[in-house]
């Protein structure tokens, strides 16, 4: 694909008067686009000095920061069910270092795929730029305010405030959180309907009782969970944004022989099948990790197929699943 190297996407579509996402399908699927929105699409370009040529295929990519959290499991199953039963293939990347523009090069140097999902944030908006120049985008359990791209998701937000409600429910009152660096929307939106639960409660954050790992890993999190639980202001509960931390927190509870939820009650994030496998079992927010999967996938056919948009945000509901560990 040769492209002119001052010339974005979004120049495009603002010259056109169209969204990016549309901006993109005439670039990679022309034939998806009405011929009017078309033409005026592929005049903007002319008039910006922009070129491209087209490679149609079925293929589709999903881009992941890593494997190895659980969450991500029954994501990939709905969006490989999901592109498969419309005809499609989809394949699956770890990029490893979601912050280096230089990881995606791939994308710009071939062609092969009809579309992308992300699941984690990219570095920068030129890049966004760049890689919508060459496919369109869904993104799937995280998204940009300032964006306009077709996402799936949950109300981050909301669902955390409830979790810590919970905990306020059953008479916590120094609950700590355990979350992930907040790159992601999704970190961000959990820890701020955790800081708004206790505020509203009348009762003072702590900073010392916030910590951030720096991914979703159970060794990093044990570390971590052993120097909130030990000493004298420890929390009599805990909030993590993902039920590999929450396991990581009853594995540093009785090593520092304290009981859950007795001592300290923990809630996780997701309700992944981990959450019946440790003693005790643990308490979740459970969001519909395979539905997320299904419907990014569904979204990102929808745009390559024209098929109309309902809505370019699909929020899915969650609850609160309650077990052992509270």
């Amino acid at each position: 694909m040769a492209l002119a190297k001052n010339t974005t996407i979004r120049q495009i579509a603002v010259k056109a008067g169209v969204s990016t996402a549309t901006a993109s399908r005439v670039i990679n699927r022309p034939d998806t686009v009405k011929p009017d929105t078309r033409e005026r699409v592929l005049q903007a370009m002319k008039e910006l000095n922009y070129q491209a040529k087209q490679e149609g295929n079925r293929l589709l990519l999903a881009a992941f920061p890593n494997f190895t959290n659980p969450f991500y499991g029954l994501c990939i199953q709905g969006m490989q069910e999901a592109a498969w039963k419309r005809g499609y293939q989809i394949f699956l990347q770890q990029i490893d270092n979601p912050k280096n523009p230089d990881s995606y090069r791939f994308l710009m140097d071939h062609s092969f795929f009809h579309g992308v999902i992300f699941t984690h944030p990219l570095p920068d908006l030129s890049l966004l730029d760049s890689i919508l120049a060459r496919h369109p985008i869904v993104m799937c359990s995280q998204y940009n305010e300032a964006d306009d791209l077709p996402c799936v998701i949950i109300e981050d937000y909301a669902a955390a405030k409830s979790a810590v409600s919970y905990l306020l429910s059953i008479g916590k009152k120094r609950i700590a959180m355990l979350n992930t660096q907040l790159d992601y929307s999704f970190s961000q939106y959990r820890e701020q309907g955790y800081l708004d639960a206790l505020k509203e409660a009348g009762l003072p954050v702590l900073p010392h009782l916030i910590a951030h790992a720096s991914e979703v890993d159970y060794n990093l999190a044990f570390s971590m969970a052993m120097t909130l639980l030990d000493g004298e202001g420890r929390p009599d509960a805990v909030f993590c944004s993902s039920d590999v931390l929450a396991s990581a927190v009853i594995k540093a509870a009785g090593q520092l022989n304290l009981s859950v939820p007795g001592d300290v009650a923990v809630m996780g994030f997701d309700n992944v099948d981990l959450c019946n496998m440790t003693v005790p079992t643990i308490s979740t927010v459970s969001q519909p990790m395979y539905q997320l999967g299904w419907q990014s996938c569904n979204l990102l056919i929808d745009q390559l197929e024209d098929v109309p948009l309902v809505s370019k945000r699909i929020v899915l509901p969650t609850d609160i699943v309650v077990r052992k560990s509270t």
